[in-house]
């Protein structure tokens, strides 16, 4: 986690904060139709990529989702 390094703890230890807190990490609110679309684009400037190359273009557009 990127913000337990900026902050100089362990991830572990910014989870229990996290969760003492009520701080949730939510998967984004995506309908499948707006995920199909996403995932075909990619696809189309990128046949043979995988699911992680998926997932990774999805959270440089800001989005969270479940891998499966």
């Amino acid at each position: 986690m990127e913000l337990a390094k900026t902050l100089g703890v362990h991830r572990n230890t910014l989870r229990l904060y996290m969760k003492h807190h009520g701080v949730e990490r939510k998967y984004s609110d995506l309908t499948n139709t707006d995920l199909d679309l996403l995932i075909k684009e990619f696809k189309k400037k990128r046949p043979d990529s995988g699911i992680r190359y998926i997932v990774g273009y999805l959270c440089r557009h800001g989005l969270r989702v479940q891998h499966r």
